[in-house]
């Protein structure tokens, strides 16, 4: 829309059937001047909920990218988002997701300068956690991320430069973030990581459903992304992880 300004974060929330956890974030950031004049929005809002829609078309006026149509999923919904802001900076969130206000105000007094082939990742809490989920994950980018999804798409912040020639793979239905993230790291993207804290997260997210289902996803994206023996060694991995988890052992998220 050609009456809202350039920003230089732009944030996509993808969203099904979750009115109130829209709203929740969305309020975070219109409580704040500062991150209301930094940050673009865009919703990409399935279309399953009348009311959320209907909400949208009233906000028009401050949300700069509205979308409410049928769409593949989440990821799908974030490669959308992705093509559609005008931002240098993309960062994608979840409805209901909290964002750290102070942390923002840092992230837009540095933006400017940050470069472009790099990524720049925050640790991410968890509110409420669930046995076997941490309470909060650091920023991470190194050799952890090949056995665990160590770093969350809520904590990390991508240039829109590098995700013209990336996108989310939506064949995968829980972890096409690990698998972008993955990716990158093994392509030898360069992370700036930051001690503060992002956002907050609510713990009974569909990729800390400890099913044989993650585990068998996790390893689609792994023989997708990992190369030579490293790979073959994954299968035995996945099924310790799930053992474990099924007996509580805290290390294997």
């Amino acid at each position: 829309m050609s009456a809202f300004k350039t920003k230089p974060l732009a944030v996509v929330i993808p969203v099904k059937d979750d009115f109130e956890g829209l709203k929740k974030t969305l309020e975070a950031i219109w409580l704040d001047d500062r991150l209301v004049d930094g940050i673009e929005i865009a919703v990409i809002d399935a279309g399953t909920c009348a009311e959320t829609s209907q909400w949208l078309l009233l906000q028009d006026h401050r949300i700069e990218h509205i979308r409410s149509a049928k769409d593949n999923g989440v990821y799908d919904a974030m490669n959308y988002g992705k093509n559609t802001v005008n931002a240098t900076w993309i960062w994608f969130l979840g409805a209901g997701d909290m964002p750290e206000q102070e942390a923002l105000h840092a992230v837009l007094e540095d933006i400017g300068s940050w470069d472009s082939e790099e990524i720049h990742v925050h640790g991410v809490g968890i509110n409420n956690p669930e046995h076997g989920v941490p309470s909060h994950y650091p920023a991470r980018w190194d050799q952890s991320m090949i056995w665990r999804n160590t770093t969350h798409h809520q904590g990390v912040l991508y240039s829109s430069e590098l995700l013209e020639a990336h996108q989310f793979n939506t064949d995968h239905r829980v972890l096409a973030d690990y698998g972008l993230n993955l990716d990158l790291y093994q392509k030898g993207i360069k992370a700036h990581l930051h001690p503060e804290t992002i956002c907050t997260v609510e713990s009974g997210g569909i990729s800390r459903r400890f099913d044989a289902n993650l585990y068998r996803e996790e390893w689609n994206v792994k023989k997708t992304v990992l190369k030579g023996p490293i790979k073959w060694v994954h299968p035995f991995w996945l099924i310790l992880k799930y053992c474990f988890k099924k007996t509580g052992w805290p290390a294997a998220s």
